[in-house]
């Protein structure tokens, strides 16, 4: 045998040897998975709805992967961007994932100062769904969308709402479409998260505020707050009375839907126990009467669900921005 058929022979030996070696790590890694605590990372405020359904899996979801210990870690600002560049730069070991709002990954990537698109991640599972709705407190001067809308009509950039995230976020847009759509315009006060925008609007400190339905139930049925309208797509279960901006003649609708995801190129084997262990803990009936508590709505969806929806936020999102003149 030729000195280089030797050569071309060992480095082959080596190549799949290495090769042996890696996918036994691999292998190793999802088998024993986990061995360590495991980050969840929430781009909100603690005390907002993503928060709230964080910190039921972290106590449920080791039932259902046993030895698992979650940590879940709040890292609000850059409407999501802060967190979510910080899960794009972990080790996709399944050691660190998020639970994030489609809104939060779908749409900042578009304003194309992320170093992630909406599909540089490895979604897990959609775990639950909310509408956004409009609120002012209870003992403003407006009762009905249409008086609101004809005061804001009439004095344009005098009114003032909160919201969670910055301009251009998707909790910006339904107002920012409606700005559009019916020739009005009005302040936004952007806050890193729900409980300081409703702080703000107790307090006065601004007139109105876009919430998840699950943020002002309690402040709502106490008599605080009054709901002028849902710019979700779907009436929302405990307030079906609340009138879509769809029934006023605008054709609008934000829906925010929230779901586990990893760094990408997370071993096949650690995705798949992470799911089925949120399938299962997502249908134990004390979770479910743990989310019914704070009037969370439970969609489990699979990975692929997931990054449907992902998908099809995202190329929404780009016809809106761009009708906005947000982007080019």
């Amino acid at each position: 045998m030729s000195m280089k058929k030797v050569v071309m022979l060992c480095l082959l030996l080596v190549v799949m040897i290495l090769g042996a070696c890696s996918s036994k790590e691999v292998q190793s890694v999802g088998a024993d998975y986990p061995q360590r605590p495991i980050e969840v990372i929430v781009p909100f405020a603690p005390g907002g709805s993503t928060d709230i359904a964080g910190r039921i899996l972290e106590k449920y979801l080791p039932t259902y992967l046993p030895d698992a210990q979650f940590v879940i870690v709040n890292k609000p600002g850059g409407s999501g961007t802060i967190a979510l560049s910080d899960l794009y730069s972990s080790k996709p070991d399944g050691y660190t994932l998020a639970l994030t709002t489609h809104r939060a990954l779908a749409l900042q990537p578009l304003y194309g100062k992320t170093k992630y698109d909406h599909d540089s991640f490895q979604p897990i599972a959609k775990v639950f769904g909310n509408q956004q709705i409009f609120v002012v407190k209870a003992d403003s001067p407006w009762n009905t969308f249409e008086e609101w809308l004809d005061y804001v009509k009439a004095n344009p950039n005098s009114f003032t709402f909160g919201m969670s995230g910055g301009i251009g976020s998707g909790t910006h847009l339904p107002m920012a479409e409606l700005e559009l759509l019916a020739d009005i315009k009005v302040k936004a006060v952007p806050f890193e998260g729900t409980p300081p925008a409703i702080t703000a609007i107790l307090g006065g400190h601004v007139q109105g505020a876009i919430l998840q339905p699950s943020d002002a139930k309690t402040l709502i049925e106490s008599g605080e707050l009054r709901a002028l309208f849902n710019a979700g797509s779907t009436p929302v279960p405990y307030f079906p009375d609340i009138p879509l901006l769809a029934d006023k003649g605008y054709d609008i609708a934000y829906d925010s839907n929230t779901s586990f995801i990893a760094p990408a190129n997370v071993p096949q084997e650690i995705v798949d126990k992470l799911q089925t262990a949120l399938k299962q803990t997502l249908e134990d009936p004390e979770v479910i009467a743990e989310f019914e508590k704070v009037n969370l709505q439970i969609q489990y969806g699979t990975a692929a669900d997931s990054q449907k929806e992902l998908d099809e936020e995202n190329a929404k999102s780009e016809v809106i921005l761009k009708e906005l003149k947000l982007i080019d």
